[in-house]
């Protein structure tokens, strides 16, 4: 090209550019979703340990040489089973003795009965006189005591000898042995095993101030908090991730905050028919309203992170991206819960988040119709 033709280029170029703006470029596109009202279950999940309902340590209440252990350890027992059998010719002895005093004793009251009943047919003759009618007196109430007394001798040496079985007093899981035949135990031994209640068992957990108040609601009645509490379903997740197939009930809750850690102590009652689940386990324990409320949904896509917490982008009307930091609530599949932060029907950006910033103006499109066209 000859240096003519390039000068006549340049001039018709720069009196383009003179003679219009250079046009603007397009608004960036993104995709938005719109924060909607929805119904929903409110869930709460908590870290809990499963407690046996009864825990029994079994102690003999009688000294003597261990002659049988009737259990295996670790297997269930049923109420009134024998656990361990204590050497009872000691006290056999004493229950034979003790009967023995016993018919000694009525013997004795039959003879002093007997005289008392002539003296009282002779002192109108004059054939006694009135201090032996009052030493015949002394002498049938001593014998009434002695009856007393021997029975009561008898009966303690009944219960002792009872106490030479030992008996489990729940029905439960036994424990290990922590004395073996021929070993000479006592109430001084310590424990001779424990024994735990298994069906029910009970989930301990702690529930924030913040969860109880939400929980009961906004009338804080006493009836109130009662049907409010027995509305909720307890359901247990173990440590695999497998949900528990029974359900439970809160039965307790404290009657005060604990100060240090502001939370309350709340127990829940958990059918426990097959004995999966033992003492000491941890699991999560979700309570589940099983009144419906309403609350605001946002897509989770939406939500972002930084210094100051969880926010999502809106566009406006006019197409303006604005920051509104959220209060997030339970999650449910694709969608959370927010509590303060955006109103119904907003439109918050789900895609093309990375683009753009607060105070651009973008153009949107809604996620739903994409859905449709795909």
């Amino acid at each position: 090209m000859n240096k003519p033709t390039v000068a006549l280029v340049l001039a018709l170029t720069l009196l383009t550019a003179c003679s219009g703006e250079v046009p603007a470029p397009p608004a960036l596109e993104v995709v938005v979703d719109t924060v909607e009202r929805e119904p929903f279950q409110p869930i709460y999940r908590h870290v809990g340990r499963l407690q046996a309902q009864d825990d029994v340590a079994i102690q003999a209440r009688v000294t003597g040489y261990l002659q049988s252990r009737d259990f295996r350890e670790g297997e269930l027992v049923e109420v009134g089973d024998v656990l361990f059998t204590i050497d009872a010719s000691e006290y056999e002895a004493a229950l034979a003795s003790a009967r023995a005093d016993l018919a000694s004793a009525i013997a004795n009251q039959v003879n002093a009965q007997g005289n008392f009943l002539r003296g009282q047919e002779l002192l109108p003759r004059g054939a006694i006189s009135q201090s032996e009618m009052d030493n015949l007196k002394a002498k049938k109430r001593d014998a009434d005591a002695r009856i007393e007394a021997a029975e009561a001798q008898v009966t303690r040496a009944e219960v002792n000898l009872g106490y030479t079985k030992i008996l489990a007093p729940i029905t439960g899981r036994i424990g290990r042995s922590a004395a073996s035949v021929g070993d000479l135990v006592g109430p001084n031994s310590g424990n001779l095993t424990t024994l735990v209640s298994i069906d029910p068992i009970d989930a301990v957990f702690q529930v924030s101030e913040a969860t109880y108040v939400a929980a009961i609601g906004q009338n804080l009645d006493h009836d109130r908090e009662l049907r409010s509490i027995d509305r909720i379903e307890v359901s247990l997740e173990l440590t695999t991730g497998a949900m528990y197939p029974e359900v439970g009930q809160i039965y307790y809750i404290a009657n005060r905050i604990d100060q240090a850690t502001g939370t309350l102590e709340t127990r829940a009652r958990i059918p426990n028919p097959h004995s999966a689940l033992v003492p000491g386990q941890y699991v999560r324990v979700v309570l589940r309203d099983t009144e419906l409320r309403e609350g605001l949904f946002l897509p989770q896509s939406a939500v972002q992170a930084d210094q100051q917490g969880s926010f999502v982008l809106t566009v406006t009307a006019d197409g303006t991206v604005e920051r509104h930091n959220v209060t997030l609530g339970e999650r449910r599949e694709h969608k959370v819960l927010v509590e303060e932060g955006v109103e119904e029907g907003d439109l918050v950006i789900v895609r093309g988040l990375q683009q753009v910033r607060p105070g651009m103006t973008v153009q949107s499109k809604s996620i739903a119709g994409l859905e449709q066209q795909e």
